[in-house]
């Protein structure tokens, strides 16, 4: 053996080297059927990867609940779901939240708590609760609610633990949507947890109180009036949220801690199908993703740890009249079940609990592969594996050139200054792929074709992923023949160096990650680490000697990354694309998603491209991806099937539309009114809105894009619900006639005092249970303090290079007046107006939701549409 490998490792002269019968160290090494065999791997890992995804547990029906003693029964919590969706709607402050579906949530309590073992103390609360908090959500809000409503159930022992677990999800919906997925399915899936608990005789070391919040729609006042006002909130040591942005699929764990690694290593511990990712944790708080969840309460009012999971898959129906029962597979509700009850046991019965503050300190990296196991490790662990793994990986790519310098003449400082080179050209690739990709989606959108991968994702593997990978394989070619010509005649050297300068940029980004404490750097470090153990097999295992099993094992120690990096991707995608059809008309859909594909599969394919360099007769694979590419394009443009939208079934992806039929009346400094106007509002959720249904509806035809109304009103003189202007700024109006408001709004300045320094504000406004009070101080007028129960005034966004501030208000069942204060400090010079102030009412369930106008004007938009309407008014005053 040693005789053997010395044939391969001593070294030769120049002229020596290598005999002329060693013809496949001087050509070219592999046939180009063999890179499309690769090629063709990789598909198969694709479509292997999504169909593990896809996979959920058998659900299991109350005719086997005897084979699973005290375990989570699926049909239950399905039967549970259909009497909760039956009810429609339900949203906060209507008779179906506030009376309905308290009913049949607490009929179903109390049958379950009937018949409970006596080893369980459990308690139920119905709570109404008031008060007020800021948030800091898109463009910031002050929130302010009256009589919302929680259904509490604590479940303790005779040990009278004064430690709590809690569990939360909320029943309440959007308009027009039965809400099956957010948040029924969460509900249910608790109720279900609560029998399985209760019908145990397994005493619980530590209580669980289980919430089900009756206004996490209305902007997660419920959940702050259970953390600040309950009598359990105090025993409260750490939670678990239900959620849903999609309606099935698996429940992802998107949202960890702060600190307390306990939960999570519990989690890792306890759970039958994790799907976990910091990854995931890192994107939804970096803003990214419209959205928030009662998460935010727990942890910012409660001061309290826990873990927020959210289904993901079938984005398309989240909250609209599709998120139905028909929709939440009962697999999910099993998978969901299984993984929450393990989860609440381990927590429940384990001692961290006890002294929550003891196990406090650190934060966990963590990520599971393929669903069967997660990986987790704090932060100083984390710091020492990349620091090693970055040591490691340099040292390799240094061990290389010092062969390619025994070998093949190459000096170790010409291989060093080689992989820089090397490293430019692949972000110049990158960004060339990028580009390309943006002006691809910069002739869909002139051709009337954007938005084609919505409903169908796999057109943007066709118009992104190929020419990405084309232009790859070509920038690398193009490269190596001009900047590797001294040494083409070796090409597994001309490879490795390829494979070393990708190594090298992902331990660049690796180092980077350590002192910024990016979490998700264990996506580079996968890279890396795998890419440093394939250098050292093939050095230690096959010296200089290259065959196909070198190949092979290039293949093998790359595959494992490659395989999660695609997983995690997967997800993202999942999640992003139907984001894309309610991020707003000013979103810039199609070159975010050029962007993005590009990006993700050029790093993705990274140590795919350098292969190329040992392929001869290229041309046949570069005519192959182009004549797919160009292919796909023209049956993209030529055929419907690139229409972006669907109503059949398993492929429904609907366009959303808003429409508010508005009134509006404007009051001038003398108070009179000075422009009345009425019609329908279109609140533009994608980037076709709205004129994809102007041969459907005619008086979208007519629709005039609000522009200069922004500049002269606050808020662009609309009722916006939520503050999203700077997110939904794009949006229509219709010239139609006037609503029919049977509550009109009433707004009085009830007195006005002066303090010192300025002038205090009284004001009463009362309307339907959904208000919205906004106002901008005149420039030099400031806000110091005001009656709502808040650390302080929350300023929005500046308009016309003033403050603005946005208050929403919302009540339960029975209306109460909304009655504020507001202090403004006013320069003694300042003789001109104080303040713009408006109102906004929004008429979102009951007869006043819907005149026979907007009923009729709905009723002509197509099936493949998902509408969201009601009834809205505008008011403003200039106040002097």
């Amino acid at each position: 053996m040693d005789t053997l490998r010395n044939r391969f490792t001593t070294q030769k002269s120049s002229s020596q080297r290598y005999s002329d019968d060693d013809e496949s160290k001087f050509h070219k090494p592999m046939p180009s059927g063999h890179f499309m065999a690769i090629l063709g791997l990789i598909l198969v890992t694709f479509s292997l990867v999504i169909y593990i995804e896809k996979q959920l547990p058998k659900g299991v029906t109350i005719a086997e609940e005897h084979l699973h003693p005290n375990g989570f029964i699926a049909e239950r919590a399905y039967n549970i779901l259909k009497n909760l969706t039956q009810i429609g709607p339900r949203t906060a402050g209507s008779y179906e939240n506030e009376v309905l579906a308290v009913q049949v949530i607490t009929k179903e309590i109390e049958g379950i708590l009937a018949t409970a073992h006596p080893n369980h103390v459990v308690e139920m609360d119905v709570q109404k609760a008031s008060g007020a908090f800021n948030l800091a959500f898109l463009d910031g809000m002050t929130n302010v609610y009256q009589d919302v409503q929680n259904i509490v159930v604590k479940v303790g022992s005779k040990i009278h633990s004064p430690h709590s677990l809690l569990i939360n999800c909320h029943f309440d919906t959007v308009l027009d949507s039965p809400g099956a997925s957010d948040d029924g399915a969460g509900c249910a899936v608790m109720l279900e947890i609560l029998r399985a608990l209760v019908h145990s005789d397994k005493i619980l070391r530590h209580n669980i109180i289980f919430l089900l919040n009756g206004g996490e729609e209305n902007f997660l006042p419920a959940s702050h009036g259970f953390i600040t006002q309950h009598k359990w909130a105090k025993e409260v040591r750490a939670f678990i949220n239900l959620e849903a942005c999609g309606a099935g699929g698996r429940e992802v764990l998107f949202q960890a801690g702060p600190n307390h690694p306990w939960i999570l290593e519990t989690y890792s511990e306890e759970v039958p199908y994790p799907y976990a990712s910091s990854l995931a944790q890192e994107i939804f708080q970096s803003g990214v993703i419209p959205g928030d969840t009662d998460y935010r309460i727990f942890r910012d009012f409660g001061n309290i740890s826990g873990l927020d999971f959210a289904w993901s898959s079938n984005g398309y129906v989240y909250h609209t009249k599709f998120d139905s029962i028909d929709n939440v597979p009962l697999g999910s509700l099993q998978r969901t079940g299984d993984n929450i009850l393990a989860l609440a046991k381990g927590m429940a019965q384990g001692h961290q609990l006890s002294n929550v503050e003891q196990y406090r300190p650190g934060n966990l990296v963590f990520f599971d592969f393929l669903g069967a196991f997660v990986i987790r490790w704090t932060m100083p662990v984390s710091d020492l594996i990349n620091a090693l793994s970055v040591i490691v990986s340099l040292y390799c790519i240094y061990s290389n050139a010092e062969e390619a310098c025994k070998y093949t003449g190459v000096s170790k400082r010409t291989y060093i200054k080689k992989l820089g080179n090397i490293i430019g050209l692949i972000v110049l690739s990158l960004l060339l792929c990028m580009l390309f990709a943006l002006g691809t989606a910069a002739c869909l959108m002139g051709l009337g074709r954007t938005m084609s991968w919505y409903a169908r994702p796999f057109w943007a593997f066709f118009i992104y992923v190929i020419p990405t990978l084309v232009i790859s394989l070509v920038a690398i070619l193009m490269h190596a023949n001009h900047f590797t010509k001294e040494i083409a005649m070796f090409p597994w050297t001309v490879f490795q160096l390829y494979y070393d300068a990708y190594q090298l940029l992902w331990t660049i980004v690796l180092l980077v990650g350590i002192p910024l404490r990016i979490r998700s750097s264990f996506i580079a470090l996968t890279w890396v680490v795998f890419a440093s153990i394939g250098n050292l097999l093939k050095s230690h295992l096959f010296g200089q000697w290259r065959s196909r099993n070198w190949i092979f094992l290039h293949i093998f120690t790359v595959g494992l990354p490659f395989v999660q990096d695609f997983y995690l991707m997967i997800g993202a995608l999942y999640l992003f694309i139907p984001i894309m059809g309610r991020a707003g008309a000013g979103s810039h859909a199609e070159y975010l998603m050029a962007a993005m594909m590009s990006l993700l599969f050029g790093k993705l394919f990274c140590f795919v491209t350098p292969l190329i360099l040992l392929v001869r007769k290229v041309d046949r694979i570069f005519s192959f991806l182009t004549a797919i590419f160009l292919m796909s394009l023209a049956v993209l443009l030529l055929t419907p099937l690139g229409f972006p939208y669907s109503h059949s079934s398993g492929l429904l992806a609907p366009q959303r539309f808003m429409i508010a039929h508005t009134q509006r009346t404007f009051h001038g400094p003398s108070l009179a009114t000075t422009n009345v106007s009425s019609g329908y509002w279109l609140v533009d959720m994608d980037i076709n809105s709205p004129h994809t249904v102007d041969s459907h509806v005619p008086a979208i035809r007519d629709a005039q894009l609000v522009d200069k109304e922004c500049r002269d009103y606050l808020y662009c003189g609309l009722p916006y619900l939520v503050p999203v202007l700077t997110m939904i700024w794009k949006t229509h109006w219709v010239p139609g006639p006037q609503p029919v408001l049977l509550k009109p709004v009433n707004m009085t300045i009830t007195a006005r005092t002066p303090i010192e320094g300025g002038e205090r504000f009284s004001f009463t406004v009362s309307g339907p249970a959904h208000i919205g009070v906004l106002l901008s101080p005149m420039k030099g007028v400031e806000i110091s303090r005001w009656s709502i129960p808040t650390p302080e005034p929350l300023p929005g966004p500046l308009w016309n290079g003033r403050n603005t501030y946005f208050i929403y208000y919302a009540h339960g069942l029975e209306p109460v007046p909304f009655q504020f204060w507001i202090d403004f400090q006013i320069p003694p010079d300042h003789h001109e107006a104080v303040m713009d102030f408006a109102v906004t009412s929004h008429y979102l369930f009951g007869e006043g939701k819907a005149s026979e106008d907007l009923k009729q004007l709905v009723d002509q938009f197509p099936d493949w549409t998902a509408v969201n309407f009601w009834t809205a008014t505008y008011e403003s005053w200039i106040i002097r």
